[in-house]
């Protein structure tokens, strides 16, 4: 019997931002072989069409199976109307229950079983406030959504896997959130989403600590020595995890062929390394929820968005990504 081929559902994102854009690019490219879709309004990706210049057929299907037989030829848009006075470059308060429920609309064609994995395009949470107060990510609204009490973070690329423990919070926040539990829950999701979303049996986890020098022994700061380090070591029977680590040699090269994950403590101290090692590569993805859930790594891009310069390798790498981790979950099943 020949496998159903399940196509990926891309979200529309904030239609002010480069989303479309991107999206529209890795269509063209042709780098992505495995057929995917985009919630979207289509009169409104006509109209970034013709301002773009590019010659990209769309067609509408009211059911994601259709993406799968028109995708060579077109990209499929599955219909979602955005407010009529929506324009590039400026972002619009009326369209924050449209870019959720495009969302949601991503994650119940998974539930369904029509749509192997969601991409879902970037977002200003500021806007999504005005539909869904104290909204903080795709990350906690998804997991929240499908009832995921365990999940974390991860940022990927070729080169390594960083998580941040603490997400968006302030940082004056961070040493209050960090506690024993959080620890050894997040290094079991990760532990757990290499061997089963990477097809890595033996994962090797590297941990920074949270102030200078990983705490200098307490003399710079106690979380090392009271929270990470026991938590840590609490572990160590049952999976291969190290550190605290200096935050500041955790990422040399032979570190980065020895790990297989790095867990800071919070979000820029897990960002800017992964960013620099590789800004146009890196993929956000959700691990520990029961469904498959990728990004690119950047903003909206709002200051751009008229110009048409917007960068699709973000956004290629995540529908890729989307693709071998739902494959790799069908095969561990």
């Amino acid at each position: 019997m020949k496998n159903i081929i399940q196509p990926i559902v891309v979200t529309m994102g904030d239609p002010s931002g480069i989303g479309i854009e991107v999206t529209l690019r890795a269509w063209k490219n042709r780098k992505i072989k495995h057929p995917f879709f985009l919630i979207h309004d289509y009169s409104y990706v006509k109209k970034i069409i013709k301002k773009m210049k590019i010659n990209i057929p769309l067609k509408l299907i009211s059911e994601p199976n259709q993406a799968v037989k028109i995708y060579k030829n077109f990209l499929p848009i599955y219909q979602l109307e955005v407010a009529k006075n929506t324009q590039l470059g400026k972002p619009n308060k009326q369209n924050a229950k449209v870019i959720l429920k495009s969302i949601d609309m991503a994650l119940n064609f998974i539930q369904l079983g029509e749509a192997a994995a969601m991409v879902t395009n970037p977002i200003a949470k500021n806007i999504i406030n005005y539909a869904s107060k104290n909204f903080t990510g795709h990350t906690e609204y998804l997991a929240k959504k499908s009832k995921s009490k365990n999940f974390c973070m991860m940022l990927i690329n070729d080169t390594i896997r960083v998580i941040p423990l603490t997400i968006h919070i302030p940082l004056k926040k961070v040493s209050q959130s960090i506690s024993k539990k959080l620890i050894k829950d997040t290094l079991k999701i990760i532990n757990q989403s290499i061997k089963k979303d990477f097809r890595n049996k033996k994962p090797k986890i590297l941990i920074t600590g949270l102030n200078p020098h990983a705490g200098e022994n307490g003399f710079l700061g106690k979380e090392e020595k009271d929270t990470i380090k026991p938590a840590i070591n609490s572990l160590k029977k049952s999976m291969n995890v190290y550190g605290p680590i200096s935050a500041d040699s955790a990422f040399t090269k032979e570190n980065l062929n020895k790990y297989d994950a790095v867990l800071c403590m919070y979000h820029d101290q897990a960002l800017i390394p992964v960013k620099t090692i590789d800004f146009y590569n890196t993929v956000n993805y959700t691990a520990g929820l029961n469904f498959v859930r990728t990004s690119p790594d950047h903003g909206t891009g709002f200051d751009i968005a008229t110009k048409f310069i917007a960068n699709e390798n973000s956004l290629v790498s995540a529908i890729r990504d989307a693709i071998k981790i739902s494959k790799n979950r069908s095969i561990n099943k």
